[in-house]
């Protein structure tokens, strides 16, 4: 070759040479991080279900009437009816469900009588009195609510009665029907009662309980000493169920929304409990709980797993004509996506970067990120100087090194919640009794320090409240 022409192939040669030594450089996308995302809490609700047995307010009931009932101790009122009349309970007064809302309360009477006859004629006066004594079963229909302010409220209507063994007054040969005239002062009396029964129950009040339950779960609790681990629950709003029963008690459910979180470390600085807030009435409510558990993974620690399964290997594109090193890979966030740099050797020398979701894949347990694709400035360059890199076989095959296990963590915080949600004592007359079972992916955030992932843990809580 005649040196004219090795002259003319020289820039060409230079510029090929310099093409190859200058590394692939794209610019990076910025790090950034979406801070409200950051701070965004899980809400929860813990279905609190309480339960007033029925044998307490009979009690109450039973205190306020007392043993007497009503009574007539005179011959000549309404009327000059002829009738002295003493009701006393025999039995305790009994309340029984019949249905949603609805109870029979039945009051069994004992009903002493005193009957007979008084004639004046031409001044004379004759009289002939007899005692008896008979039983009866007066019942009533009552509707229990829960009013906004807490309280318990009764509708009470007599319901009819029973009679056990019927009055009978008999004078000599003759008998006096004395049935018709007890029935009448039944009638004019049974209001009474009612009034009473409405009045005893409507002094049930549930504020100081549900307040109870409100502050106790706003203390943070323990669930593993070893690793100071710490629930704590912060509760926003409450609302109830219409009354309802179960056994032999009057139900409630008490549902309360709040954020749930799990802290390691110290316990979290304890905030003023907040104010019981207004009560709202809710047609239906699940009787479930649900704490959002929070796991976080290091951007270090993807980069580690990463490097271990990719570091240093070598792969070939475009059927062996290409083959590329994998020297380092750097992992970091970019608005909701993973952001990843690979530093390559070989057909391509330089950094490339891709963007990617994080997720969280339920059927590994882990956290993985999904969608990868280069970003705009690395795949604008790649299309012009390595096309055979362009395509999805790069983005396929770095995939599944970003997939980092998080079993351990969940089974252990799912374990020391449910240690903690059974038989725990938070008061005096508050007591936690429930479990979790399902766990189900919730939100993920891409933060500074690494991926946060919130997977929603869910089972079933009942508080005990003592001391209705």
């Amino acid at each position: 070759m005649k040196v004219s022409e090795i002259l003319w192939l020289l820039p060409a040669i230079l510029f090929v040479q310099s093409c190859a030594r200058k590394p692939f450089l794209p610019p990076a996308p910025a790090a950034s991080y979406n801070n409200a995302a950051a701070s965004v809490k899980e809400v929860s609700t813990i279905n609190i279900p309480i339960e007033v047995p029925l044998s307490e307010i009979e009690n109450q009931i039973n205190l306020q009437l007392g043993k007497v009932l009503f009574e007539d101790n005179s011959l000549d009122d309404n009327g000059g009816d002829n009738l002295m009349l003493k009701v006393s309970k025999r039995l305790p007064i009994a309340i029984e469900p019949k249905g949603g809302n609805l109870f029979n309360i039945k009051v069994p009477v004992n009903i002493w009588a005193k009957a007979g006859y008084k004639v004046e004629k031409l001044g004379i006066s004759v009289s002939k009195y007899e005692d008896t004594e008979f039983d009866i079963d007066l019942n009533f229909l009552t509707r229990i609510n829960l009013n906004p302010d807490w309280k318990i409220s009764t509708s009470t209507t007599p319901n009819g009665y029973k009679w056990i063994s019927e009055p009978k007054v008999k004078i000599g040969f003759f008998e006096i029907p004395i049935t018709s005239i007890i029935e009448k002062i039944m009638d004019r009396e049974l209001p009474n009662v009612v009034k009473t029964v409405d009045g005893e129950i409507s002094k049930i009040n549930l504020r100081p309980k549900v307040e109870s339950v409100w502050k106790s779960v706003q203390d943070p609790i323990l669930m593993n000493e070893a690793y100071q681990a710490w629930l704590k629950v912060s509760p926003q709003s409450i609302m109830m169920t219409p009354v309802g029963t179960k056994g032999r008690n009057v139900r409630i459910g008490l549902g309360i929304t709040a954020v749930a979180e799990t802290f390691l470390g110290s316990k979290p600085t304890a905030q003023p409990a907040a104010a019981l807030p207004a009560l709202k009435i809710a047609d239906k409510m699940e009787e479930k709980f649900e704490v959002g558990l929070m796991t976080e993974i290091p951007y270090s620690q993807m980069r580690k797993i990463a490097m271990d399964m990719a570091g240093g290997k070598t792969y070939d594109f475009n059927d062996g004509k290409q083959k590329i090193t994998i020297l380092d890979i750097e992992i970091y966030g970019h608005g909701d996506d993973v952001v990843v740099g690979t530093t390559m050797s070989g057909a391509l020398n330089g950094k490339v970067y891709v963007k990617g979701k994080p997720y969280y894949d339920a059927a590994s347990t882990s956290i993985k990120v999904k969608d990868l694709d280069f970003d705009l400035d690395t795949k604008d360059r790649l299309v012009k100087t390595a096309n055979w890199l362009a395509h999805g076989k790069f983005l396929k095959m770095m995939e599944p090194y970003f997939s980092v296990s998080v079993a351990s963590q969940l089974d252990e915080a799912r374990k020391m919640i449910k240690e903690n949600l059974s038989g725990n004592a938070m008061s005096k007359t508050v007591k936690l009794n429930g479990n979790l079972s399902e766990l189900k992916p919730g939100a993920m955030y891409v933060l500074p320090g690494g991926i946060r992932a919130i997977i929603s843990a869910k089972g079933k809580l009942d508080v005990q409240v003592a001391g209705f």
